[in-house]
């Protein structure tokens, strides 16, 4: 998913979704009165989501003027105030605040680790069966709007599965983990290959070693979790960026 935003040029969309997602929650937490292990929160969250899935792919087929990265930015920023507004009426905001940006991974039950390993299995499963018309759309959205292909139900589809794997990355690791693992992975693997096999390779290499250093480095420091993950995920990038700047080219 991290290497379609990147090519999509929609690095902000996982915040946007995760956001949106969060607010359908934080409502059925704050209005209803749901119990934080109760059903409800997520279907609030999931239906959110679909409406945010919906939104995106009309907007990218029909509005041209402006690109969607910046409607995804203003989404964002609409459903983050919204997100503050209304945890601001519980005397529990702080906590949904906390939770909801930095996520809860040391307290994470077997059953939600099953319940999300079945999810994200799905969501491969179909990635790959419609991995060619995903990525040509990643590739180059012009050409193949021009070949009057379905991107409008293509981009339903993908947005929807985006969004419901965000949905339940984000009621473990947070936001701020989530768009980390999203993003940075797929960013260093493309500065070595251009293919999306050993993209995909790398970016998973990347994360497992740089999420046990980050656990170690939290256990034996008294540092938290999530923080701890995206920080030496950012000077991962750092330090690759800085190896690579300064590499000789051959010849």
């Amino acid at each position: 998913m991290g290497i379609h935003v990147l090519e999509r040029e929609i690095i902000f969309i996982d915040i946007a979704l995760a956001q949106i997602a969060a607010v359908g929650s934080i409502i059925a937490f704050v209005i209803f009165k749901a119990e934080h292990h109760s059903l409800f929160p997520c279907v609030c969250a999931i239906s959110f989501t679909l409406v945010a899935a919906i939104f995106y792919s009309v907007m990218k087929r029909k509005i041209t003027q402006i690109s969607l990265e910046a409607i995804i930015g203003i989404s964002y920023a609409i459903t983050a105030a919204a997100a503050l507004f209304i945890i601001g009426m519980s005397a529990e905001g702080h906590s949904h605040i906390e939770h909801m940006l930095s996520g809860s991974i040391l307290w994470a039950k077997w059953s939600d680790i099953t319940l999300c390993a079945i999810i994200f299995s799905l969501a491969g499963v179909i990635f790959y069966i419609f991995r060619k018309p995903f990525k040509k759309i990643s590739d180059d959205y012009r050409v193949v709007v021009e070949e009057k292909i379905q991107v409008l139900w293509w981009d339903f589809l993908f947005y929807t599965l985006f969004g419901i794997v965000i949905t339940f990355a984000v009621k473990i690791a947070g936001i701020l983990v989530v768009f980390s693992f999203l993003v940075i992975p797929a960013t260093i693997s493309a500065m070595f290959s251009a293919r999306w096999g050993i993209r995909l390779v790398i970016a998973w290499i990347l994360g497992g070693v740089v999420s046990i250093i980050g656990l170690v480095f939290s256990y034996y420091f008294g540092f938290s979790v999530g923080p701890s993950i995206v920080s030496f995920l950012g000077l991962t990038l750092i330090v690759v960026a800085i190896v690579k700047k300064l590499k000789p080219k051959p010849g």
